[in-house]
């Protein structure tokens, strides 16, 4: 409880004196509820991401934390002071592909701490996310930047934010828009939108540093995961090549069934050998890179009971004995 809500409840409690207790402590039960604090709330995801209408998620809402409650005083709002990013995995659907959908993960807003201050003015009023559509609108803007500064307006024709002054010359049809003027509309740039719980531009992809993987760094400017290593491209071995996708020297060569790829060394080897077929009591087959063991000299007909024939010794032995035998 902050100081203004304490020094309010000392104030109403100044007149139940008379009061029972029980109904003190319900009162203030109440009180408590209902102070300015976050709240678990649910979140439509294409509202708050902003996301093309042919886009979809399921489920369609996600569980978070929004600040809410009362102030005790019409002066003032319940606003956040510190949040953090919860990541939630999705299920996308983008039409009309209706057979496509991909597994996702997308980073929200999670509200940590509030408090009560004062309202903003009507300029520094927040403005909630507006789903945009697929289509570009008729005016030719993709999308509509309407949160334009004091004593300017949006124009729609030249999709940013105008003076007053211009809008009068604009009706006049005397002069263009100052260029000048250009970069409010939409000063993050095509990648970014203004994020005005932290005042600052974001990118509308949700990612961020500890988005990218091994050998990635984040690119403010795109938007997006670049290779962070990329002097290594000229420094690959003669066996491999550079894979921009992993951001690494990487083997791709194509190797016969009987040679399987060694991928630490890039080339095509044996996965048996003289050594290791002679572990086994066979020899090695440099043609087809496998063990065969070489037929008995003698073949026994028949054994005597309780006996079999084993090939690995060419000769009789118990039955006890071949489950040891691990193959023909």
């Amino acid at each position: 409880m902050t100081e203004a809500e304490e020094q309010d409840w000392k104030e109403a409690a100044a007149f139940t004196l008379s009061w029972e207790d029980e109904d003190i402590r319900n009162v203030e039960l109440e009180w408590e509820k209902t102070q300015c604090k976050p709240r678990e709330v649910c979140l439509d995801v294409g509202k708050e991401l902003g996301t093309a209408t042919n886009k979809f998620y399921k489920p369609p809402c996600v569980s978070i934390h929004r600040c809410g409650g009362c102030c005790n005083s019409e002066g003032l709002q319940c606003i956040n002071t510190s949040t953090s990013y919860v990541s939630k995995t999705l299920i996308e659907i983008t039409l009309p592909r209706v057979g496509f959908s991909k597994l996702v993960m997308i980073s929200f807003i999670n509200h940590t701490a509030c408090t009560c201050q004062p309202k903003r003015d009507i300029f520094g009023r927040s403005h909630s996310i507006i789903r945009r559509s697929f289509h570009i609108s008729q005016t030719g803007c993709i999308m509509e930047n309407k949160t334009c500064p004091h004593d300017h307006a949006w124009n729609p024709h030249y999709c940013r934010c105008v003076t007053e002054e211009e809008v009068f010359n604009l009706m006049a049809g005397n002069s263009e828009p100052d260029d000048s003027e250009s970069e409010m509309d939409d000063f993050c740039g095509p990648y970014m939108i203004f994020d005005e719980d932290k005042c600052s531009c974001r990118c509308t992809n949700r990612l961020s540093e500890s988005s990218c993987g091994l050998n990635k760094e984040f690119d403010e400017s795109t938007c997006k995961c670049i290779c962070s290593n990329t002097e290594h491209h000229a420094f690959c071995e003669p066996q491999k090549e550079w894979d921009a996708d992993a951001c690494e020297c990487v083997c791709r060569k194509n190797c016969p069934k009987n040679q399987p790829l060694n991928s630490s060394k890039c080339i095509c080897e044996c996965t048996e050998s003289v050594y290791s077929c002679f572990r086994k009591g066979k020899k090695f087959d440099s043609q087809t890179c496998r063990c065969y063991r070489l037929p008995c000299r003698t073949q026994v007909k028949q054994c005597q009971s309780g006996f079999y024939f084993s090939h690995y010794v060419c000769s009789c032995l118990p039955f006890y004995m071949k489950e040891y035998q691990t193959e023909e």
